[in-house]
């Protein structure tokens, strides 16, 4: 899979928004959330669950390039308000970062990167399915790469999916049948992922006959800040709410 995502990756790890630097202690959470660490290949994710501690529904949600406590913190915390549980995962854990800007200033071309992130996403997934009923995965900017990665090459690991500011590589693009029932949300024109990318994501999971939503906020940003990302938050729910 990172064979045919790298270009994806590559420009969206230059393009979204560092977070306050990897490797920083992890992130606060109000009450409502508590640590819900998991293993992947032998190592301990960190990861927070926000939300009902058992239930009929739950996300992952995948941080974006610099890791945690950007706008994916944002969707972390308000999502359980619906009635969806969320887990946080650092899916970073396996691959630590070259720097304090996560992966958003350096891409090492390492072919095991996306698997990898991959695989802490779907383990995360399992460690919720012991608990909850339906799981999905949100992601934003490079998370939402990863969510898409991960329900295209393991098919079963999600029930529905959101992707915020996510990249349509042809690949991509070409597997999309692959996916679980998906909202694209696209932060409009100043998102700096056009919104051409989540109009061909939605697109081409519509030709594979994938249940699927296209939502583009008007004159947005990349970042989904306040009354656009709560408006994106709330139609992500309403879209989950639906499919899980």
């Amino acid at each position: 899979m990172l064979r045919r995502l790298i270009g994806v990756a590559s420009v969206t790890v230059v393009l979204a928004a560092p977070a306050h630097g990897y490797g920083r202690p992890f992130p606060h959470f109000a009450a409502g959330c508590s640590r819900a660490d998991f293993r992947s290949a032998g190592v301990d994710i960190r990861a927070e669950r926000c939300g009902a501690s058992s239930g009929r529904r739950a996300v992952v949600v995948l941080h974006g390039c610099g890791g945690f406590s950007t706008f994916d913190h944002r969707i972390a915390v308000d999502l359980p308000r619906f009635g969806i549980t969320t887990l946080y995962v650092d899916y970073f854990a396996r691959t630590p970062p070259p720097g304090t800007r996560g992966f958003c200033s350096l891409w090492r071309d390492d072919r095991q990167l996306f698997n990898i992130w991959e695989q802490v996403a779907v383990d995360g997934a399992a460690s919720l399915r012991t608990r909850f009923a339906h799981v999905g995965a949100v992601g934003w900017s490079l998370g939402a790469g990863v969510a898409i990665a991960a329900a295209e090459d393991h098919p079963y690991a999600f029930g529905a999916l959101a992707a915020f500011s996510a990249l349509a590589y042809p690949a991509v693009l070409r597997h999309a049948g692959s996916l679980p029932p998906s909202i694209f949300l696209s932060g409009g024109s100043r998102d700096i992922v056009t919104p051409a990318n989540a109009r061909r994501l939605a697109a081409a999971a519509r030709s594979a006959h994938v249940r699927s939503v296209l939502f583009i906020y008007p004159n947005g940003t990349h970042s989904w800040p306040g009354e656009q990302g709560a408006v994106g938050r709330s139609r992500a729910a309403r879209f989950l709410l639906r499919f899980l």
